[in-house]
């Protein structure tokens, strides 16, 4: 982690820390307060915009650290726009239907004016419209549903904060996994942004995040997410990961969906009857035992979703058990309903506890046992039959020899090659006659580079170094840069104004990388830093220099590059 990524978690913590007690005497003055129902656990006057420090430090670390672009853009734009809904909720009490609707808008001005949406999501036989199509409503529902479920957890004091945060790291250090920089310096803007407002927030609380803290929180979250958090913008990784990250929230509503739709309940109509809620009354944990529970349930759902980039097998396991104790944990404290014990009353049968519910006294096992009476025989030979049948079939069925992971490097020259390029490539071709490894890796990723950033040799929509990278990778970096540098790129080659060319480089270091592909461990990783020289100021990166590392991968001398940092 770079030390300007982590200074953009502690600049933006201490901003925090010094504007939260100053939100809070104001709203205190205007009578911006929290004020205490029969819903409500705490006492005393207590502000409810601590959201708006939040808020305001996370702006002040954005012009600080990010480097605009639409997409930056199109999230602060959505974000203030959800901030002015919660915060004008804060004071005035919006109708649900209001608020839902300042959600959709500001989920809208991202999709349409930052291009963030689910990439890369088809269905078989479908045209690709109408996939497209079906992708923008996931999206709508992802940045809306997110939103919501991190609203509904802050219940308690720093319940919803500390979680929060805790899902930013995750989501940063993933990033940096696969070299994603800018997803991980985000990330941790806004986590900083929250840790200055958490010192206040934790029990006893003096100041409340308020909906328009919440909301907003809950708005970045998701739409970080929907940037990727690496290459794998099409796989897993694009809501997959997010969701394990953040299923304490998202279990919350889903359950409280259900609850109130069994109950006969409007959505919008709050109940205590939440996870925090079950922990703090039912179990008599208290406010602070809750939240610490709640945290250590959402790390173990991060580290799981982590381990997951290493071993999926090991990843799944967890999850799975640590569903099934979720699962247990809402029938033992009737979140649903006092009747919905299904894993319970399984588990009796073998357990035989006269304090847990019993199959046989559930209708549905009456019914089935009198139908089943003069069959069960014939249907259980039936069901080993096809069993056997099915395991034979299996077995007898020719092996599948698994596909070669082998590195397949061709080193091409590319069409209209720039001067610079040419020099790179005889440099790349007597290095290989002299089987010099280290300098075979040094012009495959000088070549790369120099192809990528080079416009004045390109088309609209052709994208530069693609036949340099890893062959199984090619697609998801292609949809990288296509919404990176060739975003912007394609612009200045449709008005012609692509007159911008690598003329020099200067490798800076070459090093053994601590980068790692899934699977392909046993592989050699090189990191080349270096810095390129344009002909003119480039307009995309507004300078006529730039220093990045390339990350390469290597197997009995070839090389491939698999990822491009800051």
């Amino acid at each position: 982690m770079s030390l300007e990524i982590c200074l953009s978690f502690i600049v933006t913590f201490l901003i925090s820390l010094l504007l939260v007690p100053i939100v809070g005497k104001v709203s205190k003055k205007l009578g911006i307060i929290a004020h205490v129902n029969n819903r409500t656990i705490h006492k005393g006057i207590i502000a409810r915009t601590g959201g708006y420090a939040i808020y305001i430090s996370f702006l002040i670390g954005a012009m600080i650290f990010l480097k605009t672009d639409i997409q930056i853009n199109a999230m602060l734009i959505g974000g203030f726009v959800i901030f002015m809904t919660g915060f004008y909720d804060d004071i005035h009490d919006l109708s649900p239907k209001l608020k839902m609707l300042g959600q959709i808008l500001a989920a809208l001005i991202v999709i349409i004016s930052g291009d963030i949406a689910l990439k890369g999501f088809t269905l078989p036989f479908l045209p690709s419209q109408i996939s497209y199509v079906i992708a923008i409503l996931i999206t709508i529902i992802w940045i809306v549903g997110i939103t919501n479920a991190v609203n509904l957890i802050d219940g308690l004091d720093g319940l919803c904060g500390g979680i929060s945060i805790i899902v930013l790291v995750t989501i940063s250090l993933t990033s940096l996994t696969y070299g994603r920089t800018d997803i991980s310096s985000l990330s941790l803007l806004l986590a900083g942004a929250i840790g200055g407002f958490l010192v206040y927030n934790f029990h006893p609380a003096s100041i409340f995040l308020g909906d328009c803290g919440a909301l907003f929180i809950g708005f970045m979250i998701a739409v970080i997410s929907l940037l990727g958090f690496g290459y794998k913008s099409s796989s897993f990784f694009t809501l997959g990961a997010p969701i394990v990250v953040l299923m304490v929230p998202i279990m919350d509503t889903l359950i409280a969906i259900v609850r109130r739709k069994v109950h006969h309940k409007s959505f919008s109509e709050a109940d205590r009857n939440h996870l925090h809620h079950k922990l703090m009354f039912s179990l008599e944990l208290g406010q602070t035992k809750s939240v610490l529970i709640l945290y250590f349930i959402t790390i173990l759902f991060s580290i799981c979703s982590y381990i997951y980039l290493f071993d999926k097998i090991v990843a799944s396991v967890i999850f799975v058990v640590l569903m099934i104790l979720f699962e247990l944990f809402v029938e033992a404290t009737s979140m649903i309903d006092r009747k919905y014990k299904p894993l319970l009353t399984v588990a009796n049968i073998f357990i035989k506890s006269k304090y847990l519910p019993s199959i046989k006294d559930t209708k549905p096992y009456r019914r089935v046992v009198n139908k089943l009476k003069t069959r069960y025989t014939i249907i259980i030979v039936l069901i080993i039959g096809i069993i056997c049948s099915g395991l034979f079939l299996i077995n007898n069925q020719p092996k599948k020899k698994k596909p070669s992971q082998e590195l397949k490097v061709v080193y091409k020259v590319v069409d209209k090659e720039t001067k610079l390029m040419g020099t790179v490539y005889n440099q790349l071709k007597i290095a290989i006659e002299e089987k010099d490894k280290e300098m075979i890796g040094k012009m495959v990723g000088t070549y790369f580079i120099c192809d990528y950033y080079t416009l004045s040799n390109k088309e609209k929509d052709q994208i530069g170094g693609v036949d340099y990278f890893y062959s199984e990778k090619k697609d998801d970096f292609m949809v990288y840069a296509s919404e990176d540098y060739y975003k912007d790129a394609n612009h200045y080659i449709q008005l012609q104004m692509n007159n911008q060319q690598v003329k020099d480089y200067r490798i800076v270091s070459y090093e053994k990388s601590k980068k790692a592909l899934i699977g392909l461990e046993d592989y050699s990783y090189y990191d080349l830093q270096i810095e390129v020289f344009f002909n003119e100021t480039n307009p995309i990166i507004n300078s006529d220099r730039l220093k990045t590392t390339v990350t390469l991968i290597e197997k009995d001398q070839r090389f491939s590059v698999v990822a491009l940092g800051e």
